[in-house]
């Protein structure tokens, strides 16, 4: 098997732009995390248009750090993203879920 390598292929003001979505997303639509090893799972708001931005987030991060795996799971009470990545980025990881970083 392959190993993809961890790295972004955005700018480094794309970076910071990118940085500014994903804190966005998780104040606006996360209600819970669960950070585990090398995965975290957000419980999301409820709504298609959260179910919408999610995937195009989602999508375009992928785009640009292909190390990510993201898995949308839909239930009946709840919408979860789950995105997981190798040991080695824990650091990235964290940074897309902390709503707190400038």
């Amino acid at each position: 098997m392959t190993e993809i390598p961890i790295a972004c292929t955005l700018s480094e003001a794309d970076k910071t732009t990118r940085g500014d979505q994903w804190r966005q997303f998780v104040v606006a639509n996360v209600v819970e995390v669960a950070r585990l090893d090398t995965s975290v799972r957000m419980r999301l708001r409820s709504g298609d248009d959260v179910i919408l931005s999610t995937v195009d987030l989602a999508r375009r991060e992928k785009a640009c750090c292909a190390f990510f795996q993201f898995r949308l799971e839909l239930s009946p009470d709840a919408i979860w993203l789950e995105i997981r990545a190798p040991v080695e980025a824990s650091a990235i990881l964290d940074a897309l879920i902390d709503s707190e970083t400038s």
